[in-house]
């Protein structure tokens, strides 16, 4: 009865001693992690994403590696410009893991190392920067420091995939400063603006005026040019009367200009007539001329018979 008991005993603890052996021989890897497997101490391989069984007590699982993409806040640090300007910088890192054994085998703490590299290459870069060059340049940063710890990192078994700037800070009192060198700033641009702007209401003004003037002058020329027109097709139409009136006259005295001479002798002897003398003495050509006027002639004929 009692070797029954003892067997029976035996038999349980063997069983639980098998199950717990065959559960933990078992082993699931989840999507983007691997785990290390290790025999008496000694890496032997890395197990993918998936359902694995390990033999136990030889073999072990002692880690598993996530490869995720992961972030990292970096603690804030102190950082002296190259103008002695004392700065406080905090900063973001994301990385992952590209080397499983250089991660986990070669080195101690590989995060470590890299924030450690990290911060040291930033103080060098902003070493070298004036402060302005630091508040207004932190892509330049970025970028800088990407550069720099991307091929240390990779011996950690590491690779970062992006470096960011999260804040930096001055002391008051030169925050207070750099706001007083703003303002003044932007003052002296307000008054350059301002100034601009009047220059160039100056020079519109200017320019205004000037095409006024122009135009004005354009206008007088015009005016001229058409008033020089008006008096010269006035006096072509003055012209062209006096040549026609003349024309006429000439046309006239072809046919009858003897006529026309002696009708202007009458003409003279009624101005002579009508002055104070009273004896008109006439050569004896002019009384023949006179004679030829019909009116003149037939006085002269009745006379004659009177006598």
């Amino acid at each position: 009865m009692i070797l029954t008991i003892v067997f029976g005993v035996v038999a349980v603890i063997l069983i639980l001693i098998i199950a717990v052996i065959l559960f933990t021989s078992v082993a699931i890897i989840h999507t983007g992690e691997v785990g290390i497997v290790e025999r008496l101490g000694k890496y032997v391989q890395t197990l993918q994403p998936g359902f694995h069984v390990v033999p136990p007590i030889i073999y072990r699982i002692t880690e598993i590696v996530n490869m995720k993409q992961i972030p990292l806040k970096v603690d804030e640090q102190e950082v002296i410009t190259k103008d002695n300007v004392v700065v406080r910088i905090s900063e973001t890192l994301k990385y992952h893991i590209t080397d499983v054994n250089a991660y986990v085998y070669q080195n101690k703490d590989s995060v470590l190392s890299m924030v450690q590299d990290t911060r040291a290459n930033l103080r060098g870069i902003i070493g070298n920067m004036d402060l302005n060059d630091v508040l207004n340049g932190t892509e330049t940063i970025n970028q800088t420091l990407f550069t720099q710890i991307a091929e240390t990192t990779a011996g950690y078994g590491l690779n970062v995939d992006r470096v960011n700037i999260d804040s930096i800070k001055v002391d008051t009192t030169i925050q207070d400063s750099m706001n007083k060198l703003l303002r003044a700033s932007r003052e002296k641009e307000a008054n350059i603006m301002e100034a601009e702007g009047h220059k160039q209401a100056a020079i519109a003004k200017a320019e205004g005026e000037k095409q006024a003037s122009i135009l004005e002058a354009e206008a007088n020329k015009q005016t001229q040019i058409l008033q020089a027109q008006g008096r010269a097709e006035s006096q072509r139409l003055i012209a062209e009367a006096v040549k026609d009136q003349i024309n006429s006259i000439n046309a006239g005295l072809e046919h009858d200009g003897d006529l026309y001479l002696k009708y202007k002798n009458v003409e003279a002897l009624e101005a002579l007539a009508k002055g104070d003398s009273n004896t008109v003495v006439l050569p004896s050509t002019a009384v023949d001329s006179l004679g030829q006027i019909p009116a003149v002639g037939q006085v002269l004929n009745a006379t004659q018979n009177k006598k």
